[in-house]
């Protein structure tokens, strides 16, 4: 087996982990080095906390879930929360291709730019930049300021986009032997995690349900609910392919022409 770079591009910390933690998880174990890259720094991210707050604590979080994983190495922007769509789209392809050429990256995990019903900005900005600068990475004109610092253009061959509304799913992963480390990877998100559950709150009390139902619910102990929907959610992924927990995305890699096969 051909021992691989992956490269994690996400919009926010704790998206790997929800949409690809046990697929991560699994190629490490496989040997695999895989880095993570983080764009935002989660600053608008809670009901409870100031920005500030959520600033300091993002990379700590971050290294602490990707420890979980297996991750080398953790790199972030630094965008706040919510602006991506502000970022000049040649500027984040940019600094997303400057890494794929750091770290002469094989294969990308990140948003699907061509997902329908995306509702969340960051994700739409990611994706089509993650996706150009993959794209464009190995053409030497494109960013000539990385070859002046050294770096070399870089073709990635393999993608695996994350399947959210399951739109063009072609690959399952078998993530049964991983998922408590998805878990706990998640766990390290806690910030993040407090806002799930509020937010579920928030729509529960939205669509009229008694707070007598939602009483027993404490979001500073969120792990069970955590727990329970990530289960949830991956064992009827699973339940498609046959095996207990699975994840999905849409697959690309590089096709060769009839020529080349053998």
């Amino acid at each position: 087996m051909k021992k691989k770079t992956i490269l994690s591009i996400a919009a926010h910390g704790d998206d790997a982990e929800f949409m690809a933690g046990g697929t991560l998880a699994k190629l490490t174990d496989e040997g695999h080095d895989l880095y993570m890259l983080i764009a935002t720094n989660n600053d608008r991210g809670s009901y409870r906390l100031a920005a500030e707050e959520l600033r300091r604590i993002a990379r700590s979080e971050a290294e602490a879930a990707a420890k979980v994983l297996g991750v080398r190495e953790v790199f972030m922007l630094g965008y706040r929360d919510g602006d991506l769509c502000e970022v000049p789209a040649t500027v984040l392809r940019g600094q997303i291709m400057y890494y794929i050429r750091k770290l002469r990256a094989d294969l990308i995990f990140s948003w699907d730019p061509f997902a329908p019903f995306e509702n969340h900005p960051d994700h739409r900005a990611l994706a089509f930049a993650a996706s150009d600068a993959s794209s464009f990475s190995s053409l030497p004109l494109f960013h000539p300021e990385h070859l002046a610092e050294g770096l070399q253009p870089h073709r990635v061959t393999e993608w695996y986009w994350y399947s959210k509304s399951h739109w063009e799913t072609n690959k399952h992963i078998d993530i049964s032997t991983t998922i408590e480390r998805k878990i706990r990877a998640l766990y390290a998100y806690k910030c993040q995690m407090v806002l799930t559950i509020d937010d579920l709150l928030g729509e529960a009390r939205a669509m009229g349900v008694e707070e007598s139902q939602l009483a027993a619910i404490d979001s500073n102990h969120f792990e069970p609910l955590i727990d329970i929907g990530l289960r949830a959610n991956d064992a009827k992924i699973g339940s498609e392919v046959g095996c207990e927990y699975a994840e999905a995305f849409r697959y690309q890699t590089i096709e060769l022409p009839a020529i080349f096969q053998t």
